[in-house]
């Protein structure tokens, strides 16, 4: 299995994930992928399976256990939620299969990206996190509220990486 909480190999681990995304030309990792790293450096994250179709889906589903959420996820695919990308409350095979079948064709025949099946985490706050390499202050992390109020709100903070828990 993956090793986490930063021990021998993870950075190695994590530059593969980056590589290959930079390799096919992405300037962003997907959603799977941006977790994927984190999961490496220790950083909890939800159960999660990526799919590319609706049998796959329901397999993915019955082992993370209903409710899931669905979400198309592709490096491209930001603001997921508003244009319609993701399906949350999912509690069975039948609403599983609708919500792919709404999904793909909301995500329109040039869409090639896959869907990701995950459990529905219930909390009071969605967060989101964040890099960039600042021309002047270089790696940076980024952190704020996250979901639906992400640019309405614009609670977003930035520190110079590495950061440390008081940051």
């Amino acid at each position: 299995g993956a090793q986490t909480g930063g021990g021998p190999g993870v950075n190695t681990k994590a530059a593969r994930i980056i590589q290959a995304a930079r390799t096919a030309g992405q300037t962003m990792l997907s959603e799977y992928d941006s977790k994927r790293v984190l999961k490496l450096y220790g950083v909890p994250t939800s159960k999660e399976v990526l799919v590319t179709s609706q049998t796959a889906a329901r397999t993915a589903a019955s082992k993370i256990g209903y409710p899931v959420v669905l979400k198309a996820c592709s490096a491209d695919a930001t603001h997921k939620t508003e244009k319609g990308l993701v399906a949350v409350g999912l509690g069975t095979d039948r609403a599983l299969t609708d919500a792919f079948r709404t999904l793909k064709s909301r995500a329109g025949k040039r869409y090639d990206g896959d869907y990701l099946v995950q459990e529905m985490v219930k909390g009071d706050r969605e967060i989101m996190i964040g890099m960039v390499r600042d021309a002047q202050f270089g790696p940076s992390v980024m952190f704020g509220l996250g979901g639906i109020f992400t640019e309405i709100l614009r609670d977003v903070v930035f520190r110079v990486a590495p950061v440390r828990k008081r940051d």
